[in-house]
């Protein structure tokens, strides 16, 4: 082999480890490359896992928490109607107690609310076709109990049952419905102790 081909044969050898350099290290920066975007996917497909986790556990509690408050706003709609209901039947039992115990709740209900000084009673109309004998006379006598003249009009009041005293200028009105709506929210509350005592 002469100098040409020496020079020439170590130029190509020469070449051929430089190349060989270059295309492992090119190779070595390819799996550097590759193993940082798996792990940069990797991690990145864990924040995007871990995020997903958190926004649906996010979603269920908030429809938990929704689901929750429906439940609760419709538990306590049943309660109010449940109690409205009661009310309703208290009151309607009230207007359709038999006759004796009927006018002998008015004299009571009278004794109770009223006023001394002159008063003039009155009932509503449906009660003045069917007041028993003698029933102004008891009236009269328990009102004078407690300080009041009362004597028992013939003109019906605007109620629906019970009884309403006039005083003057003053009325006191003892219908069952005032009376029901007077006590609506303690009736309520001792209802409410009755009927939910075994939820609550």
């Amino acid at each position: 082999m002469n100098g040409i081909d020496k020079i020439i044969s170590k130029i190509n050898d020469d070449s051929a480890a430089r190349c060989a350099f270059i295309i492992d290290k090119a190779q070595k920066e390819c799996d550097e490359i590759i193993a940082k975007a798996k792990a940069d996917g990797e991690k990145f497909e864990a924040e995007l896992i871990e995020n997903a986790e958190k926004n649906a556990a996010s979603v269920i509690a908030m429809a938990n928490s929704g689901a929750a408050q429906i439940s609760r706003q419709n538990l306590l709609a049943a309660r109010v109607n449940l109690i409205s209901d009661t009310l309703a039947k208290l009151l309607n039992r009230m207007k359709n107690l038999p006759e004796d115990e009927y006018f002998s709740a008015l004299i009571k209900l009278s004794s109770e609310n009223a006023m001394s000084g002159r008063c003039t009673a009155k009932l509503s109309s449906d009660d003045n076709k069917r007041i028993p004998d003698g029933f102004g006379d008891k009236l009269a006598a328990a009102l004078k109990e407690k300080g009041a003249e009362c004597v028992l009009s013939a003109d019906p009041a605007g109620i629906g049952s019970g009884i309403l005293l006039i005083y003057g200028d003053i009325e006191v009105n003892c219908s069952f419905d005032a009376l029901i709506e007077e006590k609506s929210d303690y009736l309520k509350a001792k209802i409410g102790e009755i009927l939910f005592q075994a939820v609550t």
